[in-house]
């Protein structure tokens, strides 16, 4: 089975995380919880769980939409199957989607299987139409469909609403009160229609990339089936809000940055961008471009065994009735005769010509190196060998290269090549202004689901704009597009001659160079974080420099050392796994489950533990509740004895570190004590079981919490600690391909000794902010790096007792130590987590000789970092 990279981990985790608050406190109050955002709830399905995860494109949302589909079944429904309607944009990607999901080989599919133990049913809906009540009930079935064909004025979405004798089956020995939730025709009688099935079985709705899915129209589709919650997937979600025009903003519940797909060696970054005046010249510089890289596959292979043929991409302009454009065929025809392109090295993919169906393009036998077409490839095509995007048109705007561009983002293997070209993507345009190229190609990247910021910095040249003017005199002219339109009346006057603003093309043009002073002049001009970024740009190029500041990582490494044990003599990386090894028995701790952790009365969420609960909550948890319920009812529960609930929730339970002899024991006797003390029955139990699960999977990480902060204080803090060393021998080495924030400081303040050219995962105000300007300003910090969270390979970070702990920053001194600080509010100082953090903390500074410090202000004291420094 394809492991799942870290970032999609990270974004799987915070649906788990948010699916489960769901279930306590409802799907609006879990979302503002979680995010610190607010919830924008759907008029038609106002209590329904409706999120986003945002994935650039190359992410691999398929891949952890099948796994949100296992996620949201057991944390959510709490059941073991599920009914899913997965949602795609097109036919084409249906027919790919359904091809992939059928085969017990492929990924996507063994990725389903691993979460429902292989018991799974894939269908489109032609063949729903005629799904069992068996199949339903005994397996997770996953219908795969476009929602237009859902749309009743379609004529396959009619059948879905009409009744169907084939179906007449789900509908016998319905009680009431299921009876009540389906769909009526005007006699009052009910169809037996797939619309009703699902809405009996509260289908969970996968949207994979359905675009314009967020309407009105789309919205009344959906809200017939009845779901139970809809998780959508995109790289380009919707933003603008307006209910009263029918536009509704996707809940965002976590984003994925493109850096984050570049430490994980999933795309080519940066797009590398050259520009020429001739479109003949572009080919040209294509045809170079290909070989050059071709050379480097062949010795690639040579070195790893990996083949690669890179491929260009050509985009023509289409035919036009009133003037002469440049077509596929004469882009075509000029490979041949200019360039003396084999005629098999070209093909042509356009909506009449389509040459490379069913060609496969990874075959060692396959000649194609040219790919000619206009618009847009065919939806679903994906060949990671396409590295160089060709354009032998001025490109006019991001939609112009916007889907094109998608195809040359994806890295062969999803493996970091030996040789740096060949982990790059490459984008050749005609044009005469290679500023307008270059925005329209960051626009292009946006609209693959990149932040604006990152798209600004992974748009790569040598050109830095200057032009040569006067007599041998040498003046530079900058331009720079900017984002905002600025307020040039505040200028000096002698400064106001030398800068225009063109509020057509949003370019800032500059004659001669700017002094420091002229920049800080120019920086009031502008209000927002994008418009001060451009000042510094068109500061730099007023100077003949690259717009694109050096950042320090270009001067020389920044190595910590890393916390390490010696093991028979050998130093190793100290982790969890050197002091949770010492056993510790399961069957021997307390099994017994309090009235507090488990309620012998069915819990009702909401009335426990809630946040601000409101009446609209409690709404919207009993909306959850609904849902259990219903599946409850519709379920066929087998007979129950002790042996088989303690085996069901073995199973359910995650333990890799405990033998089953440990939890089969633990769970039982947990069991037999909520039937002794609270006169509570298995059947009652088993119907319980889903929660039952969770209190017991709490119980057990209590105890696992609670052993192994005794095995760690045992470890590295008894009379007898075990020998552990900070040095040369084992560092971290920050390198900008792998720091991947997921989000970007974007505040006023400049930050000048950040490491890197982008500061990751800060607050633009608070305390923590502060304590990184504090750093910023200090003359003994040479430079520094905002340390980001839960990226164990690429980020510095100390073992504790339960798991990784990542300081929030650290700094190279100017007299070569490392300082290490950790941020901690006041009111957080003094807890036992804290404490344990300063105490490993202060044990790595020990163990350096004086080559690294370590500490943590209590609160807004810099004093105390100032006090370490001395």
């Amino acid at each position: 089975m394809l492991e799942l990279r870290d970032y999609q981990k990270r974004s799987l985790d915070a649906l788990e995380s948010y699916l489960r608050l769901t279930v306590q406190h409802g799907a609006k109050t879990a979302f503002v919880v979680q995010t610190e955002r607010p919830y924008r709830a759907v008029p038609q399905l106002p209590e329904l769980p409706y999120l986003c995860l945002r994935i650039p494109t190359g992410g691999g949302k398929t891949l952890m939409a099948c796994h949100a589909l296992g996620i949201a079944t057991k944390e959510y429904l709490q059941a073991e199957r599920a009914v899913c309607l997965w949602l795609v944009p097109s036919n084409t990607i249906r027919d790919q989607t359904l091809a992939a999901l059928r085969d017990r080989q492929h990924p996507y599919r063994q990725a389903v299987d691993a979460h429902f133990g292989g018991l799974v049913t894939v269908m489109d809906l032609t063949e729903a139409l005629y799904v069992t009540r068996g199949t339903l009930a005994g397996e997770t079935c996953i219908i795969v469909a476009t929602l237009a064909a859902l749309r009743v004025e379609d004529t396959e979405g009619r059948k879905v609403y009409e009744s169907s004798g084939a179906l007449m089956d789900h509908f016998s020995g319905l009680s009431a009160e299921l009876e009540a939730l389906l769909e009526r025709n005007g006699n009052g009688i009910i169809p037996y229609s797939l619309c009703n099935v699902l809405r009996l079985w509260r289908p969970v709705v996968i949207m994979d990339e359905a675009h314009n899915a967020r309407t009105q129209l789309s919205f009344d589709t959906l809200a017939r089936f009845n779901p139970s919650c809809i998780v959508e997937f995109t790289a380009t979600p919707e933003t603008t809000h307006k209910p009263e025009k029918g536009q509704f903003a996707s809940n965002i519940l976590h984003h994925v940055s493109a850096a984050e797909l570049k430490a994980e060696d999933m795309v080519k970054l940066p797009i590398k961008l050259e520009t020429r005046s001739e479109w003949k010249e572009v080919l040209a510089e294509a045809l170079k471009t290909q070989r050059t890289l071709e050379g480097l596959a062949l010795d690639e292979e040579k070195q790893t065994g990996e083949y690669i043929r890179p491929i260009v991409l050509l985009q023509a302009q289409p035919k036009h009735k009133d003037k002469e454009t440049l077509t596929v065929e004469v882009v075509r025809q000029s490979l041949i005769d200019d360039f003396h392109i084999p005629e098999d090295q070209i093909a042509v993919a356009t909506g009449q010509t389509r040459e490379i169906d069913d060609v496969d393009l990874f075959a060692r036998d396959c000649p194609i190196r040219f790919i000619i077409t206009v618009a847009a490839l065919k939806e679903g095509w994906d060949c990671s060998f396409a590295y160089v995007l060709c354009s032998v048109a001025e490109i006019g705007s991001a939609r112009a290269v916007e889907q094109v561009l998608g195809r040359v983002l994806r890295l062969p293997r999803a493996t970091r090549k030996r040789h740096a070209e060949l982990n790059c993507a490459y984008a050749i345009a005609a044009s005469r202004q290679f500023i307008e190229a270059a925005t329209s190609l960051k626009d292009a990247l946006v609209d693959n689901g990149f932040q604006r910021m990152e798209a600004e910095l992974f748009v790569a040249s040598e050109q830095t704009q200057a032009t040569f003017f006067g007599a041998g005199t040498l003046f530079f002219e900058a331009k720079q597009v900017v984002s905002e339109q600025p307020d040039l009346t505040t200028l000096p006057a002698g400064l106001q001659e030398r800068v225009t603003f063109d509020p057509q093309t949003q370019t800032l043009t500059v004659t001669k160079y700017l002094t420091e002073q002229d920049k800080d002049e120019l920086d009031r001009c502008f209000s927002t974080p994008e418009g001060k970024q451009s000042v510094e740009a068109v500061f730099r190029l007023s100077r003949g420099q690259p717009a694109a500041a050096q950042p320090p990582a270009d001067r020389g490494p920044f190595r910590v050392p890393m916390l390490a044990i010696r093991v028979d003599n050998q130093l190793e990386l100290f982790e969890e796994g050197h002091f949770l090894d010492v056993g510790w028995r399961l069957s021997q701790c307390d099994a017994g489950l309090s009235e507090a952790e488990f309620p012998s009365e069915e819990y009702v969420s909401g009335t426990a533990g809630e946040i601000d609960v409101t009446d609209q909550g409690k709404v919207e948890v009993h909306f959850v509740d609904q849902i259990h319920r219903q599946l409850r009812l519709l379920g066929m529960e087998p007979g129950w004895d002790t042996a088989g609930l303690t085996n069901w929730l073995d199973r359910q339970i995650h333990h890799p570190d405990i033998v089953r002899t440990e939890s089969t024991l633990f769970i039982y006797q947990a069991l037999t004590g909520l039937v002794q003390s609270r006169g509570l029955t298995i059947e009652k139990l088993a119907g319980e079981k889903f929660r039952l699960r969770t209190a017991l999977a709490d119980k057990i990480d209590q105890h696992r919490r609670a052993a192994a902060v005794q095995a760690f204080q045992r470890t590295l803090f008894s009379a007898t600690p075990a020998v552990v060393e900070v040095g040369p021998e084992i560092v971290l080495e920050y390198m900008l391909e792998r720091y991947a924030p997921n989000w970007y400081y974007d505040g006023s303040y400049r930050f000048h000794k950040h490491y890197f050219p982008l500061v990751g995962e800060l607050r633009s105000e608070g305390e923590e902010f502060q304590c990184a300007v504090f750093l910023d300003q200090l003359d003994t910090v040479k430079w520094w790096l905002r340390n980001l969270e839960r990226r164990s390979e690429f980020s510095f970070w100390l073992q504790t007792s339960t798991d990784k702990f990542y300081p929030d920053f650290v700094a190279l001194l100017t007299d070569g130590r490392i300082l290490v600080v950790e941020f901690k509010g006041e009111h957080l100082w003094s807890n036992d987590d804290s404490k344990e953090k300063r105490a490993v903390g202060d044990l790595w500074a020990d163990r350096s000789n004086g080559t690294c410090l370590f500490v943590m202000p209590k609160g807004t004291d810099w004093g105390a970092i100032q006090a370490k420094l001395n």
